[in-house]
């Protein structure tokens, strides 16, 4: 079996320039020549042809393709178990991109909720759903000895409660920015209204409060929770959950008192 560089592109299925390609590259360099100095393709090159289309289809470069070829550093079978690897890692992170889009679209599909204002705060929740991951490996880190914050970290990967979460987010961001624009008493009711619902949803919000506060937890996982929201807002945010947890202590402690002298 001799053939010319387009006879033999024809019966791979391939191009005239991606045979030169590979030639100018020493990935696939026949060795054959015609009586007019012109380059043969043998039965050879169809075998290595073959074998650059399998570590092609397995999402090996070019580059990688010719050092397995060359050097053969790796066995077949470890070769295979690095690309596995290398897949399973992309199809993970595919799929989390997947969840964030999945997550936004709902938001946009329940009833009530105005589309024109949803855009407007787009990017802060598409940052906060991609940056989640991370954080809630860092909190499992820090509370990993707390068994009841820890129970309550496990509800964040839970499906149904995150869509509870995703919508008061939502609405805790856009009724700030209303708190901040018109500065009334109605929205800053609104305001604690949603803080309460967060928090009987999520008691710890009260434990990654004070986080802020820790200054070596701040500096060892910043580019993990400079998330992408307005400096105005982000302000708000902490100065009503403060005051909230802060009135709530305050609350509990003047109850726990009258408790007391009843007992008296």
């Amino acid at each position: 079996m001799e053939m010319t560089i387009g006879q033999f592109a024809k019966l791979v299925g391939s191009t005239v320039r991606t045979l030169r390609y590979y030639d100018k590259i020493e990935l696939l360099t026949p060795k054959n020549y015609n009586q007019n100095g012109r380059k043969l393709y043998t039965r050879l090159d169809w075998e290595l042809f073959q074998q650059i289309m399998i570590l092609k289809h397995f999402g090996l470069s070019l580059n990688e393709i010719k050092e397995q070829m060359t050097n053969e550093n790796l066995k077949n079978r470890d070769l295979l178990l690095v690309q596995k690897q290398l897949i399973e890692k992309k199809q993970a992170e595919l799929n989390d991109i997947l969840e964030v889009i999945t997550r936004m679209d709902r938001l946009y599909s329940i009833e009530g909720i105005s589309e024109e204002k949803l855009d407007e705060f787009a990017f802060i929740m598409l940052d906060l759903f991609r940056r989640e991951k991370n954080q809630i490996q860092a909190f499992e880190k820090y509370f990993m000895a707390d068994k009841q914050i820890m129970k309550e970290i496990k509800l964040l990967n839970d499906p149904q409660y995150k869509e509870k979460m995703d919508r008061e987010v939502w609405n805790l961001i856009q009724t700030i920015r209303n708190a901040i624009r018109f500065n009334d008493s109605s929205s800053r009711k609104k305001v604690r209204e949603i803080l309460n619902k967060m928090d009987n949803l999520f008691p710890a919000n009260r434990s990654f409060l004070s986080l802020i506060d820790d200054n070596n937890f701040i500096a060892k996982h910043n580019h993990e929770f400079n998330n992408y929201l307005p400096e105005d807002i982000a302000r708000y945010i902490y100065k009503e959950m403060k005051t909230y947890y802060d009135e709530k202590d305050n609350s509990k402690g003047k109850d726990n008192n009258k408790e007391d002298k009843t007992d008296n």
